[in-house]
């Protein structure tokens, strides 16, 4: 048995392992201007298999943000409710292949991370079970 602390959950502190997700610097932007009031909600889309960039952002009711929503893609992404809360949302196309939903299986906490200051997560695994799922939020 290895003392030293290593494997998966390391206590020895020796080298941390990355996600090996990039997000693209306006993503931070945009999750600023939500933190702020000026928009209410932002999508974030891959740009290759494992970089993050933006896809949208909005001011309207959650109808705006679910018809940016496809069942061929894979969605991270913020909001703001009327509550003032902050909800991270994840939602994995229902024709999404199964190498790509493990590759956001493995990404959505640090794609979550991105987005400072959140309290819950919303997950679906298609487009109508997203709906559903946000109708339930105070938008």
């Amino acid at each position: 048995m290895d003392a030293g602390g290593g494997g998966l959950f390391r206590t020895d502190g020796g080298i941390k392992v990355s996600s090996g997700l990039d997000i693209d610097p306006e993503v931070q932007e945009a999750w600023s201007r939500v933190r702020n009031g000026e928009t209410t909600w932002l999508l974030m889309t891959y740009e290759g298999k494992s970089k993050l960039k933006l896809m949208a952002s909005g001011s309207d009711s959650g109808s705006e943000l679910l018809s940016c929503i496809r069942d061929d893609q894979v969605v991270f992404g913020g909001l703001r409710a009327k509550s003032g809360k902050f909800w991270c949302l994840m939602c994995t196309g229902a024709d999404v292949g199964g190498l790509a939903k493990g590759r956001a299986a493995a990404h959505k906490n640090a794609a979550f991370n991105a987005l400072e200051g959140t309290i819950a997560e919303l997950c679906a695994l298609s487009k109508e079970e997203f709906g559903e799922q946000l109708e339930k939020l105070d938008l």
